[in-house]
């Protein structure tokens, strides 16, 4: 009896200590929830404490690229996974930022290296602001900095171990803007801020024709260009174009403006998210007096003036219209040589109007002969012919009419 007894006490003994644990257990459970891990996806991130994060955070992930020399390549290949870029709000300091790589558990800093800094022999097409640009390495413990408060896009090329780093002032330009194909119309930007800013154009004159959107006055930058064959050098972008405003692509084709008046344009970009834009018309313009246009044809279509091949330097046959009414119409007799391309231009450079493909309706019994490269007119058939090109100032409409003599 006495070792039953002794049994049971300890038996109870257990169911007491047991309920006493399940009761702790569930206690801390409730009041003391253990924390979800942090889940770093892999990719490279821009981070310091000169940027928005100083730890890994996806909305300063750097995406894909594309290349600008493929933007002319039918159909257009994908972004570079090797071509990696990110727009976004850096301030000044010597603290600096890194561009650090997230591998599983393993993660890599790179720095600027040996060879990194100041471009000094920009191209013609490259940003007009100072920028830097070269190697860098992961062995590296030298931060990346800016020189002033700003907005910047950051490029890495992950095959060469290249970085560039570029201010950006937005602006438009195009054949429908005040300065033409020669000169941007800056945006006004809005006050500092790390995670988002805002661009705004008010009572600009949009003529119709094409245009894009560009920052400080660049088309592109080159990240490398080595190899002796071009069509593998890699460049970034500088210029958003796309079929809309509201559809921004990263050297894209140039927007069509077919309605022409008083628009405010503005451009809108958070990181993470990246850039919209919208476009409001707010008043018209009066039909333009055409008379005092000296309209020619520019390309590399026909032999020029001077008995030299085309070369986009020289107009072809520029006059002045014919007037009547709100018609002006410039007439051309001209060899057009196949496989080639031209568009018409006012005066001697591009500040003036330029008129490319999609931005006339075609007539005549040649038109079927020309098509559209990315808003030049390309020739198809080469040959002797008259050209014609009307504009209805009224209604702001262009028709080029194409024979073959």
């Amino acid at each position: 009896m006495k070792n039953l007894m002794m049994k049971i006490s300890t038996m109870l003994a257990m169911v007491a200590l047991f309920a006493l644990v399940f009761g702790v257990s569930s206690c801390k459970k409730s009041s003391d929830p253990v924390p979800d891990p942090v889940i770093v996806l892999d990719g490279y991130y821009v981070k310091g404490a000169v940027t928005a994060y100083t730890d890994f955070n996806s909305k300063a992930m750097m995406k894909p690229a594309y290349n600008e020399v493929d933007n002319n390549v039918v159909p257009r290949p994908a972004p570079l996974s090797t071509l990696l870029e990110l727009y976004l709000p850096i301030k000044a300091g010597a603290a600096g930022f890194s561009i650090v790589q997230v591998a599983g558990s393993v993660k890599t800093t790179y720095g600027a290296a040996a060879g990194f800094g100041v471009v000094t022999t920009p191209t013609t097409d490259e940003p007009k602001l100072p920028f830097q640009r070269g190697p860098v390495s992961a062995t590296s413990t030298t931060v990346f900095t800016v020189p002033t408060d700003g907005f910047y896009h950051v490029v890495f090329d992950t095959k060469y171990n290249k970085v560039a780093i570029m201010k950006v002032v937005w602006g438009c330009i195009g054949a429908a803007t005040p300065g033409g194909w020669s000169t941007s119309t800056n945006f006004t930007e809005s006050a500092f801020n790390l995670t988002s800013m805002s661009y705004t154009i008010t009572d600009m004159t949009l003529g119709k024709g094409e245009w894009k959107f560009r920052y400080s006055d660049g088309w592109k930058v080159e990240i490398d260009t080595t190899d002796s064959d071009p069509t593998k050098w890699v460049k970034i972008n500088t210029n958003f174009g796309g079929a809309s405003a509201t559809g921004l692509i990263p050297g894209g084709a140039n927007i069509v403006n077919s309605d022409p008046g008083i628009y405010t344009i503005s451009m809108a970009y958070t990181l993470g998210t990246g850039y919209t834009a919208t476009l409001t018309k707010t008043g018209n313009i009066p039909p333009i007096n055409y008379s005092t246009y000296e309209m020619g044809i520019i390309g590399d279509a026909y032999t020029n003036p001077d008995g030299t091949p085309g070369d986009w330097t020289q107009n072809f046959g520029t006059t002045l219209p014919t007037v009547s009414g709100t018609d002006y119409t410039w007439t051309y007799t001209i060899d057009l040589i196949a496989t080639k391309e031209f568009k018409f231009r006012q005066g001697s450079d591009w500040a003036g109007k330029s008129i490319g493909y999609t931005d006339a309706t075609w007539a005549g019994t040649a038109a079927a002969n020309f098509s559209n490269n990315n808003g030049n007119i390309k020739v198809g058939v080469a040959g002797n012919y008259t050209i014609v090109l009307k504009i209805e100032a009224a209604t702001e409409t262009y028709t080029i009419t194409a024979t073959l003599n």
